[in-house]
Parts: C-alpha cells; structure tokens; sequence
C-alpha cells in the first residue's frame, strides 16, 4: 500500500532540485504543458533558478510566420534533417497581435506597429505581454519623418531596454536647413520603469536599416550615412545597452554601393550584401575582432543563383559546418544555399504569399513579463 502511495505522489517526495533538473532536459513544448499539471510545478517553472538554466539549455532557433498570427520554431542544429524541416520544427505558438515581428531577445519578442501603431513586449511561452506606453505622445503623425527602434539585454545589470532613434520636421512643418544638417534624437524605455528616457545622441547620420537596432555582443547597431564634403561615408552606429552611449565604426573592403545587412554568423558581427554579375551572388564580410575596423573579411562568396530569380533582400541565420546557408529572403520565404550544388531551395513559404512573412532568430525561455512590477502585464 505504501509503495502505492509512493508510485502516485512520487514526485512529491523528490528534492525541488532534482524535479527541476528532470524539466530541464523535456523539450520546451513538454515543459510548457508541465505548468498546467499542478501550481507547484507552475510556481517552480517561474523560479529564477529554473529559467536561467533553461534558458542557458535552450536550443536557438528561428520564429517563422507560416499563417497570419502563427509562427513554427525552427532549431538552428547542425545540419537540417530535410528540404522541409519537419524534424527540426521545436513547437509552434500564435499571437493576438497584427504587428510584425521586430527582433526578439531571451525568449522575449518585441512587436512593432507600423506608423503610429503599438509597441509590444510578449513572451509567447509564458503567454504574457506588455504595450509599452506610446514615445510619441506630442508627435502628430506627418510631423514624424521616420523613426528606428532596438531592443535588447545590457550585458551587466541585465536590464531590457527599447531604444528608440528619430528625427521630426520642425513644428511649422517646413525645412529650413538642408535635411542632413538636422540631428537625430533618441529615446531609451527601460523594462520596469513605465517611461520613456531622452539620451544624448546629436547624431547627423542618416539611419537606413528599415529594421535596424541589430543586438550583438550587448550593442544595438544600424548601418548609416554621413555626408562628408562631396562624398557619402558609411559606418555602422552602435549604441551600448549598458553605458547608453553612442559610437562609430567604419566598414573596410565593403563598397557603400551595396545594401548590407547586419548579422551574426559563427559568433562574429557580419554584413551581408549582394554583389557580381546582376547582383545575384552573396558575399558575407565578418569582423573577426568585434570593434577592430582593420579585422573585416570576407567569409563567404555564394554561386549566382538564388533559385533562379532576383533577390533585393538576404538576411543569413546560420553558415553550416559544410558552407551551407540558411537565410530570409525578401520577407517572403525561407531559402537554403547549398554549397556543393551552387543551388537555392525555398521551405516554410506562407500559403498567403501576398503578405510578408515575420521572422527572428528566437530562444524559448520561461522569463515571465509579471517579473517588471510596475508594467501592466496582460494574458493571452
């Protein structure tokens, strides 16, 4: 009879250590639906204990928009098991939001709405979110002439912060100075606090990126431009999560002919540009030295292909082992490189290809949004 009772309660009698030691090692689909067996389990799974070693176990992967709203997690693993990915698909999840995907950070994603629409913070594990207050409270719509956001983890206090870079025309709505001698300002909201922060930019770059606010080694960055004398200089613009300063850095043996794109392959900051015949190779430059302007490389040159048709945007996740290439291309579909072949193939295309698909490189974690206390923290 005791045995029985033993058999039934067993976990009850385990160390909370070893129960948790045991959750770890599920996949997070499984761990997901162990917080619906009883509240200690739903209590353990929130400790910080659990989460920052799941998170440090947790498998990167990609977030795939395959349907309006639903996104397949794809694990980033050595080798894709198939064209399709199938076996490597880790669980799927769908948001409330219509705002795409901006960028995610830990296992949190930040949604941006277009124009004046809302900023939203969720973690689609724990199912929570914020709407972060708007920046833009005295700023009517036309007067707003574009703006660029980041978000990511400061590398020491661990803080997560929204950084928000614009410029806006003058209050009478008229230019009274040519645009490039306008400064850009910038706005920082620390998870936590409920207000959005003013910090010192006085920056004359002109920011490209549409995206931008790519998160490398605790740093935002955007590729801009500055107009020095007769000629139009490139530099990429970093932005420190912890200090809240701005700096420059130059890009060597890449020319400003070229549409980069930030990336991180191989644990090194990269851009990513188009270039030979009809622009239809990939070539990949890495900064081998993060911040030393004189360590820029070339990493990769891809054969003219990509899948037979022209390619304005590529965004690489992942360089394999054997040359491969898994990347985004043009908002539309998932493409592999094939080094061997010199051939594209496309998977996870959205069975409504008229919208664009929303990705980001993303990592489960059980952070839950109710940790920020002064945020009005919601369910879906």
């Amino acid at each position: 009879m005791g045995n029985s009772k033993l058999g039934e309660d067993f976990f009850q009698y385990l160390p909370s250590e070893i129960v948790v030691n045991i959750l770890l090692r599920l996949p997070t689909r499984d761990t997901m639906a162990c917080k619906c067996v009883c509240k200690p389990w739903l209590g353990l799974l929130a400790t910080p204990e659990f989460v920052n070693s799941h998170l440090s176990r947790s498998v990167p992967g990609i977030a795939v928009e395959t349907h309006p709203k639903s996104y397949d997690v794809v694990e980033i693993v050595d080798e894709l098991c198939d064209e399709e990915c199938d076996q490597n698909r880790a669980f799927n999840f769908k948001l409330p939001f219509e705002e795409p995907i901006h960028s995610s950070n830990n296992g949190l994603i930040f949604l941006r709405g277009v124009g004046h629409g809302d900023l939203i913070l969720c973690n689609p594990v724990t199912c929570d979110y914020i709407k972060l207050p708007s920046p833009r409270q005295t700023t009517s719509e036309h007067q707003l002439v574009y703006e660029n956001f980041g978000f990511g983890a400061s590398r020491t206090t661990g803080q997560y912060k929204v950084v928000r870079i614009f410029f806006e025309k003058p209050l009478n709505g008229e230019y009274k100075k040519p645009r490039h001698e306008y400064t850009n300002e910038c706005q920082v909201y620390t998870v936590g606090t409920g207000m959005w922060r003013k910090v010192p930019l006085c920056s004359r770059h002109r920011y490209v990126d549409k995206l931008g606010g790519f998160l490398f080694n605790g740093n935002l960055h955007w590729r801009v431009l500055e107009n020095i004398g007769d000629d139009l200089v490139e530099w990429i613009s970093c932005f420190d999560l912890e200090t809240e300063l701005f700096s420059t850095f130059a890009i060597h043996g890449v020319s400003s002919y070229y549409i980069k794109t930030p990336c991180v392959l191989r644990d090194c900051f990269c851009l990513c540009y188009k270039t030979g015949i009809n622009l239809r190779e990939l070539a990949i430059w890495s900064m081998k030295e993060y911040g030393n302007e004189k360590s820029w490389t070339m990493e990769v040159l891809t054969g003219p292909a990509f899948g037979g048709y022209f390619v304005i945007h590529a965004f690489p996740f992942k360089v394999f082992e054997n040359g491969d290439i898994l990347m985004e291309c043009d908002r539309e579909s998932l493409c592999y490189y094939s080094k061997e072949t010199k051939t594209y193939h496309e998977f996870f295309i959205r069975e409504d290809c008229d919208e664009y698909i929303s990705t980001t490189m993303y990592t489960p974690s059980f952070l839950t949004l109710k940790k920020f206390v002064m945020e009005n923290v919601s369910s879906f």
